[in-house]
């Protein structure tokens, strides 16, 4: 089989339990060639990614945007598509994903995601979320998506959106004009199977949020934890599903403290900013 034209971007970190998988996926997708990016992992992740590539990059610790950013600034290929190291590729999934956006007017076309498990609780509470957005056919972030080159080197990623940077670009590129496509082909995604690493994962992400509100401003209620959990938890019991409450009470509170993180943070940068400049 002949190559794609892809540049398939693989941004890690510490993730030597899943990134062979991943990159053994991506690998029988024929792309033309593999990026992956790392984020100073201190496991034996690079020595799975040599396996795979040659062609392996560090984020010097700068965290995703940098990540993202780099990753399509070495891409020579006219399209790129970004795979979470947690994600696995169906034999097929690039070629079906290239044919649906090559020669349209949409710049980005993003894989459905399907868990790889829907073993535990947290798991299918997970899975029922994403099948709800899915439904609503809602542009998420990159964990598996195909993208024109020039489109992602016009827009780029924003180093101060530490943490959902993949947002930051997806809502720029809808305020630019353009069309993303949200394709109903399946990518596997190894979601977090537990209580604990739920938590910790949504704490981190909405540790963002300030940074988001200081970019498009406070009054946008999906930015708010409490609101968004008061209203999943509605949704929860109109759609007869009450079992799933604790998944979404669970994510309200994690997000709302990191929130408040994330404030810090910016405090904490503008005091040691004002500090150095003095």
């Amino acid at each position: 089989m002949n190559s794609l034209p892809i540049s398939v971007i693989i941004p890690v970190k510490n993730g030597e339990k899943l990134i062979g998988r991943c990159l053994e996926s991506v690998k029988i997708n024929s792309p033309a060639e593999i990026i992956v990016v790392d984020g100073l992992s201190t496991d034996g992740t690079l020595e799975i990614a040599r396996k795979y590539t040659t062609l392996i990059f560090s984020d010097e610790g700068k965290g995703a945007s940098f990540a993202h950013q780099i990753g399509a600034e070495k891409a020579t290929q006219e399209y790129i598509a970004y795979v979470d190291s947690d994600i696995v590729l169906p034999e097929g999934t690039l070629a079906k994903l290239y044919k649906e956006l090559n020669g349209t007017d949409f710049v980005s076309m993003a894989a459905a995601i399907k868990p790889a498990s829907v073993s535990t609780y947290w798991e299918r509470a997970v899975d029922w979320n994403a099948r709800l957005l899915r439904a609503r056919k809602k542009i998420g972030g990159l964990q598996a998506t195909l993208l024109r080159k020039d489109i992602v080197l016009q827009y780029g990623f924003d180093s101060f959106i530490t943490h959902g940077d993949d947002l930051d670009f997806v809502t720029r590129v809808q305020q630019g004009g353009h069309k993303q496509g949200a394709s109903s082909i399946f990518v596997y995604h190894h979601h977090r199977a537990d209580c604990k690493s739920i938590y910790r994962a949504r704490l981190n992400q909405a540790t963002a949020l300030p940074r988001l509100m200081k970019k498009y401003g406070v009054f946008k209620p999906g930015f708010w934890p409490p609101l968004v959990a008061a209203y999943w938890i509605c949704v929860c019991i109109v759609k007869g599903k009450p079992n799933y409450i604790p998944y979404f009470v669970v994510n309200g509170i994690a997000q709302t403290i990191g929130m408040i993180k994330g404030f810090f943070e910016i405090i904490g940068n503008n005091v040691n900013g004002d500090i150095k400049n003095g």
